[in-house]
């Protein structure tokens, strides 16, 4: 690094950013690309990854310095996860109100402690590599342990202050096992904002933990947006034609429910159409293997399921195909980056009536039931394939226009920075 780098990065406050994963795996990084660069332009960057992956898939700018925080959960760190838990006012706390709720126990008080232990490590590895001060700007990408260990050190360190991001699986109850989100009071007391990527996502932590007065003031609405890569694409209706294609994109989980997509495809027979998944996960194979089975011998149905495609490629894609509509069958979204960037091709939008969508395809598409069946899925691609050019060209219109108005990422990222560098 040259002098006149480092004398610059002297002149600017050191921002800690908490990742689950990125660089280490690419999940986080379609999200952030265009924050960072916005970041990197007024603060000095340091990024604490907690990824259980030693192998760095994503490179990053020379200006970042990176931490790598590895958790090890053996016996020993279990004990002592506990033990420390027990002890703690935060543990005592947490268990007053697992036994006041009455409803399970066990798992509830086993999450609490997974948790605390989660933060401890944390707190463990900033101590020893001295990472704070006291002076810094945390952000948590994500309102979970890690945050949490910043929060705690805000009794060490009063002049710290923790912000944080919240999403889906760390703002929902029912999206832990045990119906509990652990310490989110003591959260919501401690940090300093919390921004929201969704409206939908605000209304149920406000029905939850916050507190109304505290809007746009603590609770903040910060959506992320996506980089503007159909900008070039200006004639997304093209006409009627065959193949109809349809194109998904997000993790093969139960949660996402990609085996309802090939249901509802296998019941259509008067359509051509073209199916294009991107994506892998857990469920992956088997998912693969049961669209050979309800559609390999279908011969109006072509479709592929790419696995792993790095979001340029997938843009890429975008520009380069004529596509009719995106499709998401999820059970829970907050706002889904993959529907935002179809978005900002023009692509009209089918998708479950669950998180933020409703708010995101208004005009630009058609909403299924929270939980739809194979039905309502193939009734929706029938539906959409014979509408009018007229109505079609409306909603790819719409749809580009909805994503400029909410979900232009460097815009948003403008937005977000300013609001961070007036934290004192």
């Amino acid at each position: 690094m040259s002098k006149s780098a480092s004398g610059d990065r002297d002149l600017k406050k050191k921002l800690v950013i908490l990742f689950d994963e990125y660089p280490f795996e690419p999940g986080e990084y379609s999200f952030v690309r265009s924050e960072l660069k916005k970041l990197l332009e007024c603060f000095d960057v340091h990024i604490i990854s907690v990824s259980p992956s030693t192998e760095q898939k994503m490179p990053l700018d020379e200006r970042i310095t990176l931490h790598h925080c590895m958790r090890e959960f053996g016996i020993k760190e279990k004990f002592k996860a506990l033990i420390g838990f027990l002890c703690s006012s935060y543990g005592v706390g947490e268990c007053m109100k697992i036994l006041k709720s009455g409803q399970d126990v066990a798992g509830r008080f086993y999450d609490a402690v997974v948790y605390y232990a989660m933060a401890g490590q944390m707190r463990s590895y900033v101590k020893r590599n001295r990472l704070i001060t006291g002076g810094e700007l945390v952000y948590s990408y994500w309102f979970n342990a890690d945050c949490l260990a910043f929060l705690m050190e805000k009794k060490r360190y009063p002049n710290l202050r923790v912000i944080s991001r919240i999403h889906g699986y760390d703002l929902y109850d029912e999206r832990n096992p045990h119906n509990r989100q652990p310490f989110r009071e003591y959260m919501d007391k401690t940090v300093d904002r919390l921004f929201f990527v969704a409206d939908a996502g605000m209304e149920y932590y406000l029905s939850h933990w916050g507190k109304r007065e505290m809007v746009g003031k603590k609770y903040i609405a910060a959506p992320i947006g996506t980089a503007d890569s159909g900008s070039a694409q200006k004639n997304w209706f093209r006409g009627r034609r065959e193949p109809f294609h349809v194109v998904s994109c997000s993790h093969v989980i139960p949660l996402k429910r990609v085996p309802l997509i090939i249901e509802g495809l296998a019941r259509i027979k008067d359509i051509r159409i073209r199916w294009t998944h991107f994506g892998t996960g857990s469920h992956y194979e088997e998912t693969v293997k049961y669209a050979e089975k309800l559609l390999g011998d279908k011969e109006n149905i072509s479709y592929e399921m790419t696995g792993f495609v790095p979001v340029e490629e997938i843009m890429r894609f975008y520009g380069e195909n004529c596509i009719d509509c995106f499709l998401t069958t999820s059970s829970t979204e907050g706002s889904p980056v993959s529907v935002q960037e179809a978005m900002s091709f023009g692509i009209p939008v089918i998708a479950t009536a669950v998180g933020e969508l409703p708010n995101m395809i208004d005009g630009s598409g058609i909403l299924l039931p929270e939980n739809p069946q194979a039905q309502d899925v193939s009734g929706a691609l029938t539906r959409f394939y014979h509408m009018s050019d007229e109505e079609t060209v409306k909603m790819h219109v719409n749809a580009r226009v909805l994503w400029e108005q909410k979900y232009n990422a460097d815009e948003n990222a403008e937005k977000f920075v300013r609001m961070l560098k007036e934290i004192n």
